[in-house]
């Protein structure tokens, strides 16, 4: 029985994250000869897939991993290993696009990564960002029956607090803040972002079109939260 249900809620969580990209790409305009970067992309593949509508258009990719970096050597994308808790290494103006999916959560010096963003943003520019729902009802269970928030860590050891967690070995990134849909608004917008719009992704435990349904009518409750936002100057 443990074993049904682990697969089953692996199975919903893949099906999340996987809409979650799909969103993301559905929010990239099409367009040519542009400057973009994805931070934290963790794959390659992952960032051909979500540009492939802007032609002939500089790519460059921010990651801390030796992985991340490799599988992204021969895609064609500007790639620098660098820790983004420290800024941004590139010039002020610079990007058209900007995208930032599942890395602001284990970031500690939030206030530097929203105003570098803003920074290295063209005049009219855009960020794309999406990070996991603090407010999701799976969270907001766990917190009821006293434990850890399902997207929350407190060990960089080990996974504790929560029985039910999917992952109950050495935690690897380590999740340092986790935001509701309007504390994740009302930060960029504090920094000079104008929120165009929002979105959800997944609504743990509900499979499928019905969770897809369901995070899209309520996404403050839904597994994966985001934004699209305007540099507003």
């Amino acid at each position: 029985m443990k074993t049904i249900l682990f697969n089953y809620l692996t199975k919903i969580w893949h099906e999340a994250a996987a809409l979650n990209n799909e969103i993301i790409v559905s929010l990239i305009k099409p367009g040519a000869n542009m400057n973009i970067l994805d931070v934290g992309f963790f794959r390659g593949d992952l960032v051909t897939k979500r540009f492939k509508k802007n032609k002939n258009s500089q790519i460059y990719g921010i990651d801390i991993d030796s992985e991340a970096i490799s599988s992204a050597k021969h895609l064609g994308i500007m790639t620098k290993k660098y820790n983004i808790e420290k800024g941004l290494p590139y010039k002020s103006d610079f990007f058209d696009i900007v995208v930032a999916n599942q890395i602001i959560e284990h970031l500690i010096d939030i206030d530097l990564f929203v105003k570098e963003i803003f920074r290295v943003i063209k005049p009219k520019g855009y960020v794309v960002v999406s990070t996991e729902n603090l407010s999701s009802w799976h969270n907001i269970f766990a917190l009821v029956l006293g434990w850890q928030a399902f997207s929350q860590h407190i060990s960089t050891k080990i996974n504790i607090g929560n029985p039910l967690r999917l992952a109950h070995g050495e935690v690897s990134d380590i999740h340092n803040k986790i935001f509701t849909l309007r504390g994740l608004k009302d930060l960029f917008g504090a920094y000079g972002f104008k929120i165009e719009s929002t979105f959800g992704a997944g609504y743990y435990p509900m499979p499928g079109i019905l969770g897809r349904i369901l995070a899209k009518l309520d996404p403050h409750h839904s597994a994966f939260i985001g934004f699209k936002a305007r540099k507003n100057l």
